[in-house]
């Protein structure tokens, strides 16, 4: 068995002198050098590939030039690779001469049609890329790249856990099946995966919904399921709202609803010299002092709208950048589209009988305070609500309507879940008002017990 990215052996071949600096000089007039913040020049395609990658100053001059030559028995240095990937494959505005890319494309996947190469069309680097692993041999990156996981192969020297003894993806991953990582095999598809927890999630998640990775994701999609995971949903919970959505997200190739929810990746800082370093840490701290001050000022906002906040924050699921966002930013949006949401429910199942009374979430400060005083993933309902894919009750004393006392899930019909605070099951009294309820109204209520440890939310 062969270990992957063990590599003793000396190069074979070295490329010929060139005078990079002149060539860099020469092509910075290029219409396609000026598309980006570096240009990557194929000046050779046959028979090897040669480039060089050059960053220019405002004034067109070259402030930056690395050369990359492919060549079977011609391995660069670890920190030729490192500057490759982050200058080049990764980095989203770097330009190249597409003309030369085609020409490689079909001469290479010619020459050599077990590589299985692909015309990346948008990200055209990357068929150095997957080249160049190919011409080395043994590295992950060439598995991944022939078995046609090329967004998992860009982001796969990000895992801490990578096993080196894989002879396929699925081992590679840890038994992820094949149907699960072509599914997966997007930008945001590869974050989930190269994420240890998340990764044994969705393995758990394709055990019990064996049919909702089934097909090729999209980045909106996998946004959408990373916010639900994020939110600390069960399995079942996750299942069942991402299959409502997941249709409905399939050409939404831009999710910009998720963005902020899900936050920023943050990406490698390049190394610095002393000066850069120190004035970088100056601007942290005084960054840090602004969010501080800023953070306490969202703070005082919120309490206004409800003391609640101030009193639940600190012990709650959700952030203040939620609130911020549900409470401060889009507030009046949130509102009119919980309204809209409601106009498709079932006005009856709002009543008052007994010493409990039962409503819809009527605004989105409803459902934020709802979410920080039970402790528990309500926020995370938020889209799934607005679009229908679930319904939830909110169940009260009589004598205390505003006080959060019960939490209710109808979903297609059916008594999903009903908790206290923390997630705490119903007393007995309680879920037999609770059952009474749902015989009144239609609702089944047969599978659902009540019992926090046999209750599977699915």
């Amino acid at each position: 068995m062969n270990i992957l990215e063990i590599h003793t052996e000396k190069n074979t071949w070295t490329p010929p002198e060139i005078d990079e600096y002149a060539m860099a000089e020469s092509m910075a007039q290029d219409v396609n050098a000026k598309q980006g913040d570096g240009f990557v020049y194929v000046f050779c395609t046959r028979p090897y590939i040669d480039s060089v990658y050059v960053r220019y100053d405002e004034n067109r001059k070259p402030v930056e030039i690395k050369r990359f030559a492919f060549h079977e028995g011609y391995i660069w240095s670890n920190k030729e690779e490192r500057v490759f990937d982050e200058y080049c494959v990764n980095n989203k505005n770097c330009a190249y001469n597409g003309g030369a890319m085609d020409e490689i494309f079909t001469y290479y996947s010619k020459l050599h049609p077990e590589w299985h190469l692909k015309r990346y069309y948008t990200k055209g680097v990357r068929l150095l890329d997957h080249i160049y692993h190919c011409m080395k041999k043994n590295t992950a990156k060439e598995l991944l790249y022939k078995s046609g996981l090329d967004e998992l192969a860009v982001g796969v020297y990000q895992r801490k856990d990578l096993n080196l003894l894989a002879s396929n993806p699925s081992e590679m991953y840890d038994g992820l099946s094949m149907k699960v990582l072509r599914s997966m095999n997007c930008e945001y598809g590869a974050m989930l995966l190269n994420n240890e927890k998340w990764k044994a999630y969705i393995k758990d998640l394709d055990v019990t919904f064996p049919n909702l990775l089934k097909t090729k994701l999209n980045d909106a999609q996998c946004k959408y399921l990373a916010m639900l995971i994020r939110g600390d949903l069960t399995v079942g919970e996750t299942g069942r709202l991402f299959g409502a959505r997941k249709d409905s997200l399939s050409h939404a190739w831009t999710a910009g609803f998720a963005d902020n929810l899900i936050g920023q990746y943050i990406s490698k800082c390049r190394e610095q010299e002393r000066e850069q370093r120190e004035h970088e840490l100056a601007q942290m701290m005084k960054y840090r002092e602004h969010r501080e001050h800023e953070l306490m000022q969202i703070m005082k906002k919120l309490e206004r709208i409800d003391p609640i906040y101030k009193k639940c924050l600190k012990s709650a699921r959700c952030s203040i950048e939620e609130l911020r966002h549900y409470l401060l930013n889009n507030r009046k949006d949130y509102d009119k589209a919980i309204a809209r949401s409601n106009r498709k429910r079932i006005y009856e199942w709002q009543e008052r009988i007994g010493d409990y009374v039962v409503r819809y979430p009527q605004t989105i400060n409803d459902f934020c305070r709802e979410a920080i005083y039970m402790q528990n993933c309500l926020m995370s309902y938020v889209e799934p609500y607005i679009n229908n894919d679930t319904t939830l009750l909110f169940m009260r004393k009589k004598d205390d309507v505003n006080m959060p006392f019960i939490t209710i899930e109808i979903y297609k019909n059916e008594l999903m879940q009903a908790y206290h605070r923390f997630n705490k099951d119903c007393t007995k009294e309680e879920a037999n008002w609770i059952r009474e309820y749902c015989m009144r109204h239609g609702i089944d209520c047969c599978r659902y017990r009540f019992d926090t440890r046999r209750d599977r939310l699915f």
